[in-house]
């Protein structure tokens, strides 16, 4: 029975050590995938912030709900779910807090753990690294909708740092009253259209970004406890081992004590 039991006990301490490696490693990859979301916004904030400056340059047209929409008030959310698993609390908080904000609307989910939660989202965007192109797509999805008067209103939904946030995409946000002495070259017509695609384009990129750095934290947070919890469970086990394999040894030895007295009488 006990040597079954010290066999039971190493198996479970095979078992943990395997699952130590394995949340060891996906700490390791969150944390490499951490680091460089983290430079990837770092270096994109200065431009983020540029762009909500230059954009005020656009005329009263860009910042006024389009008209002709049906069926009343209809909007559209943009919500950036990331994967599934291995994240804690990460995903299902923000779906969580998506949810009754979504519900009637139009949703574009970007992530597996997005597409699994709203099955009936309007459109799925996979699981990748935050990219210009990425974002570029989600944009267009989004604009789409609002310029063909499907929507009169986009918002996103991400998380950055710990807050969760809806912030509203289409119509733009007035920050300052509109200058209209504004030179631009080579026509306002060309300019105005560039700036507002490529200012939506940042928008989306910049939440995307601030997702990707804000799961990874979770999941490096996640795969440490993980990790440090397979430690003790180890530590558990190997001291349950010892005392058990030290007791069968003073058994051992008790036996073979009383077994030479019973000899020498």
């Amino acid at each position: 029975m006990a040597e079954n039991s010290l066999f039971d006990i190493k198996k479970r301490v095979t078992a943990a050590k395997q699952t130590r490696k394995i949340t060891g490693t996906m700490e390791l990859i969150a944390s490499s995938r951490l680091h460089r979301g983290r430079i990837l916004l770092s270096n994109y904030q200065d431009w983020a912030e540029h762009m909500r400056k230059a954009v005020q340059c656009l005329p009263d047209s860009y910042f006024e709900p389009l008209a002709g929409c049906d069926g009343g008030s209809k909007k559209a959310y943009i919500v950036f779910g990331g994967s599934k698993g291995l994240s804690g609390s990460y995903g299902s908080n923000l779906l969580e807090y998506a949810a009754p904000i979504v519900k009637g609307h139009l949703v574009i989910a970007s992530g597996s753990a997005a597409k699994a939660f709203f099955p009936d989202a309007y459109r799925y965007f996979d699981d990748e690294t935050p990219s210009a192109d990425g974002a570029r797509a989600i944009a267009q999805t989004a604009r789409t909708l609002f310029e063909s008067k499907t929507v009169n209103e986009v918002y996103i939904i991400y998380m950055r740092g710990t807050q969760l946030l809806s912030e509203q995409l289409f119509p733009l946000v007035r920050l300052e009253e509109y200058n209209a002495m504004v030179i631009a070259e080579p026509s306002k017509k060309v300019l105005f259209k560039e700036l507002f695609e490529e200012y939506i384009e940042t928008v989306v990129f910049e939440a995307y970004l601030y997702s990707f750095v804000a799961e990874q934290v979770a999941r490096v947070s996640a795969m440490d406890s993980a990790t440090q919890n397979a430690d003790e469970i180890i530590d558990g086990l190997q001291s349950k081992y010892n005392r058990i394999r030290q007791s069968n040894i003073t058994q051992e030895i008790i036996m073979v004590s009383n077994a030479a007295r019973g000899g020498g009488l």
